[in-house]
């Protein structure tokens, strides 16, 4: 099945590259790369948008909610100190980190996100915990107050820190199970950890849990 993706990436090189890793990809897919993210009537057809964490900073966040209305995910490339806005992590399908692009990293995070699941490199997942004393307590408290989690992911947090599965968090909190699945996604983004237990302890040792 054909997949239609939206390439904006505002600068022209790092455009060009991705461009390059997508025509080699042995999959069946077709490129446009747009330069108004705002022109909503652009993407009738785009599944996929792949952009980045600056070029979306130009972008107003309620865009992030059209295109979830519409059902266009979204794969987002960041650099390691890159802030990205609440509304795109919200929408965000996945997180692929610049230090790791390359083509076979580029197809693994597309067939993720085509199959419903929430994608996060390794080096973003790898940047999970590091300790108090080895970061100090600035550094601690600096990473911490970065970290913007809604209430809802605090809920689900705490839920799972408490040895819950997913299903049990999502009737407990009456959603669906496909709604945990993709607040725990993005609990593990936002910390920077490759598993529900490192998240547990890295928001503990952040101060955002209190068990």
């Amino acid at each position: 099945m054909q997949t239609e993706i939206a390439l904006i990436i505002e600068d022209d090189i790092r455009r060009y590259s991705i461009e390059g890793m997508l025509r080699s990809l042995d999959i069946q897919l077709t490129v446009q790369s747009i330069t108004d993210l705002e022109d909503l009537s652009t993407f009738c057809n785009v599944q996929l948008i792949i952009s980045d964490s600056n070029t979306l900073g130009s972008v107003p966040g309620e865009i992030a909610e059209k295109l979830r209305i519409q059902n266009i995910h979204v794969l987002i490339l960041v650099d390691s100190a890159d802030f990205v806005e609440q509304s795109w992590v919200n929408h965000a399908s996945g997180f692929l980190s610049w230090a790791d692009l390359r083509p076979e990293t580029l197809h693994e995070a597309i067939v993720d996100v085509k199959a419903g699941r929430f994608h996060v490199s390794a080096t973003l997942a790898r940047r999970s915990v590091t300790t108090p004393d080895q970061a100090g307590e600035g550094t601690t408290s600096k990473h911490a107050s970065m970290i913007a989690l809604t209430a809802r992911e605090h809920q689900v947090l705490h839920l799972i820190a408490e040895g819950m599965s997913n299903r049990q968090v999502a009737r407990s909190l009456s959603i669906s199970e496909h709604g945990v699945k993709r607040a725990v996604g993005i609990i593990l983004a936002k910390l920077n950890c490759p598993n529900r237990t490192l998240a547990v302890v890295r928001a503990i040792e952040l101060g955002l849990l209190v068990m």
